[in-house]
């Protein structure tokens, strides 16, 4: 029996805490800070309207210049014109140009042209002459495979050795290497010298 009374008890507590919490709410007692009630807005005087329209413009203001995020990357694309290829490089901004904006971009970048901004990503596009730095030869150098670049006059310079002893290669390879295997892009470079591991 005692436990029957309790739970009325209990029941009866949470009704009548639900009833005070509806009438304190209607009657103002508790205010909800996140509304805005229309019959202030609807009363501003002309004072409060020079406000509002000054605030407006400086959030205009503020959302035009867009500062740069930190996590921001700068996509560069160099098209070059005698390969015809166009290279994108993504690197991560500057510490000096976080939280600058766009005219500070091209005040910096001024041989590229803007193709893109906000404030995670700004894209870079230029043209050159000349052709791309993914010209590779790849040959016989000192007992090993070496990486040469071939320039725009197709002068090769070494870039580096690999491991990859041609020691043991077979023979129609080793000719291969000796008069040299050109190879463009570094997807297809490293494919290559995978063939040869």
């Amino acid at each position: 029996m005692d436990r029957k009374w309790i739970v009325i008890a209990i029941c009866f507590g949470i009704v009548l805490s639900v009833i005070f919490g509806i009438y304190a709410y209607n009657n103002g007692s508790v205010v909800d800070t996140n509304i805005i009630e229309t019959e202030k807005l609807a009363t501003t005087n002309s004072e409060n309207d020079d406000n509002t329209l000054l605030f407006n413009l400086a959030l205009e203001t503020s959302s035009l210049n867009m500062n740069i995020s930190p996590n921001a990357v700068i996509i560069k694309k160099t098209y070059y014109k005698n390969c015809d290829h166009l290279i994108k490089e993504v690197v991560n901004i500057p510490d000096e140009l976080i939280n600058k904006n766009e005219e500070d971009i091209i005040k910096e970048y001024s041989d590229w042209e803007v193709r893109g901004y906000s404030p995670q990503e700004i894209v870079l596009y230029k043209e050159v002459a000349g052709i791309c730095d993914e010209h590779y030869v790849v040959k016989e150098h000192n007992g090993v495979i070496g990486i040469y670049i071939k320039n725009i006059n197709g002068v090769q310079e070494l870039q580096e050795d690999t491991e990859i002893s041609t020691q043991y290669l077979p023979e129609a390879d080793l000719e291969n290497l000796k008069v040299g295997i050109e190879v463009v892009g570094k997807s297809n470079l490293n494919n290559l010298l995978e063939d040869y591991e």
